[in-house]
């Protein structure tokens, strides 16, 4: 028990019923209006009590009308300490409910959260589902992939017939291209023109001095050496008819030789032979400059693909070629006979040829070898000259394969390997001085068009 002694403070009975027990001001102590000397505030756990000097006397002593008084004001201080207990022990539970509802605030949906009044809750307003955005690096579309690089041989003219015939009668279909035909396989796209057509039928045309008709056999050769386009636009396809021509392009076809610029008709003719290798789409074209009488290509006869005087047409298909295929190779069977040096008509037809998505343009007809030229990053070669061919000079016996790779940035590591060809039109490898003659001439008329050609002993690079 606490006790205090207060003096000087004013207590009303009403301060007791209300239990206003903390407020004390300056002045005497009254109860209902009358002043005691003094007053006693007696502090238990449970109740405070106030006692007046008189109250502290044992009650045995005091007087039964004073006991009648006190009893009164004892039944009012029960009814206050009632009061307050049960105050105390409101005041207990919502503590208990607070702590309880701070401690499982999932148990208890009821738990206060704020401090606040509450307000009328909003009316829900239905709302579409949003999903949620994830942030994400912008990203740019895919660059196209690009084409693999493929390797390309390219030779020039073939005839299977005069003294080659001789030899495919005597030796066998494979002997003319035996000693060559292993690094023409080695390439993936190999390409030559064949002048003479293969067959045992047709008829001769009495129009022309020099007519060729091959010996059939001479197609196995092509097929061991790996030829995969081979050119018929030039000025012997139709030697002997539309009947020849027509047993050269089923014999090429049984033997999976691709073939164009010569066909049944228009359409025939002017369609590109197409090939895929490693993934890359390759397309030829070949068109001639050389045009005998009734040679040309019609909707209803049998012919050759036209170039010159026709060069829109060529770069339409050439265009369109492009469009479709990843690389583009052009034959041209053109220029003058045994002139070293190409003429402008071949320059101007080249260059647009290539400005049209022409790769490569490969060229052939003049018997022998002319420039090669770097135009645009694409290579040009004038004439290749012959490759299997009888010839009657020394110059119309020098030839070269040509050996390059083919890729999105253009053409390279290009390469010369010469050869010459025997008394049977045979072509065979040479060496030191031998080589050195037709590699020098090649230098010689190629530096004309800008184009360097290196030599490297028995073979030459080529260069812009």
């Amino acid at each position: 028990m606490y006790r205090a002694i207060l003096s000087s403070t004013d207590v009303r009975t009403s301060d007791l019923t209300n239990n206003e027990t903390t407020r004390s001001l300056a002045g005497t102590h009254r109860i209902n209006g009358s002043q005691l000397a003094a007053t006693t505030i007696v502090l238990t756990r449970d109740k405070l009590t106030y006692l007046t000097e008189s109250e502290r006397m044992d009650t045995s002593t005091r007087s039964p009308g004073y006991r009648t008084a006190n009893g009164k004001l004892a039944a009012a201080r029960r009814r206050r300490r009632a009061i307050i207990a049960l105050a105390a022990g409101g005041g207990l539970v919502v503590v208990a409910v607070a702590i309880f509802a701070f401690a499982f605030p999932g148990l208890c949906p009821l738990a206060v959260t704020s401090a606040k009044a509450p307000t009328a809750a909003p009316s829900a307003v239905p709302t579409a589902a949003v999903e949620p955005v994830v942030s994400q690096e912008p990203t740019l579309p895919p660059e196209p992939s690009q084409p693999a690089t493929i390797t390309v041989a390219a030779v020039g003219d073939m005839i299977f017939d005069r003294k080659v015939k001789s030899l495919v009668q005597s030796a066998g279909g494979l002997e003319p291209l035996e000693e060559v035909a292993a690094q023409l396989a080695a390439a993936d796209v190999a390409v030559g023109n064949l002048e003479s057509p293969l067959s045992d039928g047709g008829t001769r045309n009495t129009a022309k001095d020099v007519t060729f008709r091959g010996d059939p056999r001479g197609v196995e050769g092509l097929a061991a050496a790996g030829f995969d386009f081979l050119s018929l636009a030039n000025n012997h396809v139709l030697d002997y008819g539309a009947d020849a021509l027509a047993d050269t392009v089923t014999l090429l076809d049984e033997n999976g030789i691709g073939h164009s610029g010569a066909g049944a008709n228009r359409d025939a003719a002017w369609t590109p032979a197409v090939v895929e290798r490693n993934g890359a789409t390759v397309a030829f074209l070949s068109f001639s400059h050389i045009l005998p009488a009734g040679f040309v290509a019609t909707s209803s006869s049998a012919g050759l693909a036209q170039g010159r005087n026709n060069m829109d047409a060529v770069e339409e298909a050439i265009r369109s070629a492009k469009e479709s295929y990843d690389y583009v190779i052009v034959s041209f069977h053109w220029g003058v006979e045994y002139e070293d040096d190409c003429n402008g008509d071949q320059v101007t037809d080249a260059h647009r040829a290539v400005d049209a998505g022409a790769d490569m343009v490969m060229s052939h007809h003049p018997h022998v070898i002319q420039a090669v030229e770097y135009y645009n990053g694409r290579l040009i070669a004038y004439s290749l000259g012959d490759f299997v061919f009888d010839h009657y000079s020394r110059k119309t016996g020098e030839a070269f394969i040509l050996d390059a790779s083919l890729g999105p940035s253009g053409v390279n590591d290009v390469t010369i390997t010469p050869v010459y060809l025997d008394e049977n039109g045979k072509p065979e490898y040479v060496h030191d001085k031998e080589a050195t003659t037709i590699l020098q001439r090649l230098h010689d008329i190629s530096a004309k068009r800008g184009t360097n050609v290196t030599l490297d002993g028995d073979i030459a690079t080529v260069t812009p």
